[in-house]
């Protein structure tokens, strides 16, 4: 894929010296043919969220959302059922967040029926001749990530994976500090078509990251955007607990059941921790993203 995509505040974003980043204007009500879009939304039909589907519906109409991607792990049942109850003016997108033979996670959006596919490429490439988009979410997160460092990904599967990929998410409601700030870094360097979600396993967090496109006739990820969320603190992760979660994640399969078991409990309880709230605002403006010469 080819084209640039331009971060204004690229100059104060990961500044060693703790700056702020400049000042950039918050969105007002989002005018008429505006579109805003969460690309990465869970229902109570994945194992691990609780949000109701009227719960949904209640959310994305007090976040002022256009459309919503419907990414439950390993089925497409409840982006069914919601498009079924969805009002007119809430545009529902059938997708799935799918779990790999590897562990990596791997969104298909606009979906016509499940995929049942395991392996990572083949999976993403099941996704597009069925006429969907692929999303790689979370790039980088440990134990999900389809880049995550205790892959030790070779740049050849890299390369294989980013040519049967459409989107990448720049920004996830639910990664951390360094996660997202290496994610946006590698949507950047790259040229490649970005977006962000919630990644919303509760009501609240709905709505809580989006993408607005100023103008009806968006491209996903390729028409000029702004990526909105609220201001986050700037939590480093310690080196030596990055280390230690990474040997374990290279080594779970290997380490004895107890361990592996209290890892996950752990896991558990923070995904129940409730995330940073705080108003939306536009943190990054990105351009519009040129189709190569193959895409045309």
């Amino acid at each position: 894929m080819s084209g640039s995509i331009v971060n204004q505040n690229a100059a104060h974003e990961g500044r060693p010296d703790g700056a702020p980043q400049a000042a950039v204007p918050e969105p007002d009500v989002r005018s008429a043919d505006a579109v805003r879009i969460d690309y990465h939304v869970h229902t109570c039909w994945s194992y691990d969220a609780e949000t109701s589907l009227e719960a949904l519906l209640d959310r994305a109409r007090q976040a002022r959302l256009s459309r919503i991607c419907v990414t439950d792990h390993d089925t497409i049942e409840g982006a069914l059922a919601l498009r079924q109850i969805a009002p007119p003016d809430l545009d529902v997108i059938v997708g799935c967040e799918f779990s790999t033979d590897d562990g990596s996670q791997v969104i298909g959006l606009g979906l016509s029926a499940m995929i049942h596919e395991k392996r990572v490429l083949e999976l993403m490439r099941a996704i597009r001749e069925d006429g969907g988009l692929v999303l790689v979410p979370h790039p980088f997160r440990r134990g999900s990530g389809l880049f995550r460092p205790e892959m030790r990904r070779s740049a050849t599967f890299v390369d294989r994976a980013l040519l049967l990929t459409d989107l990448v998410e720049c920004f996830n409601g639910r990664d951390t500090f360094d996660n997202n700030e290496r994610n946006h870094r590698f949507a950047v360097e790259r040229g490649l078509p970005s977006v962000a979600g919630s990644d919303a396993h509760t009501p609240d967090e709905i709505g809580s990251v989006f993408v607005e496109y100023q103008a009806p006739g968006e491209v996903d990820g390729r028409s000029a955007r702004l990526i909105c969320f609220p201001d986050r603190p700037r939590r480093r992760e310690h080196m030596l607990k990055r280390t230690a979660m990474e040997f374990y994640h290279r080594n779970a399969h290997r380490l004895p059941g107890p361990v592996t078991h209290a890892y996950r409990v752990a896991q558990e309880r923070s995904h129940r921790t409730p995330h940073a709230g705080g108003v939306p605002r536009v943190q990054h403006e990105l351009p519009a993203v040129a189709l190569g010469p193959d895409e045309c």
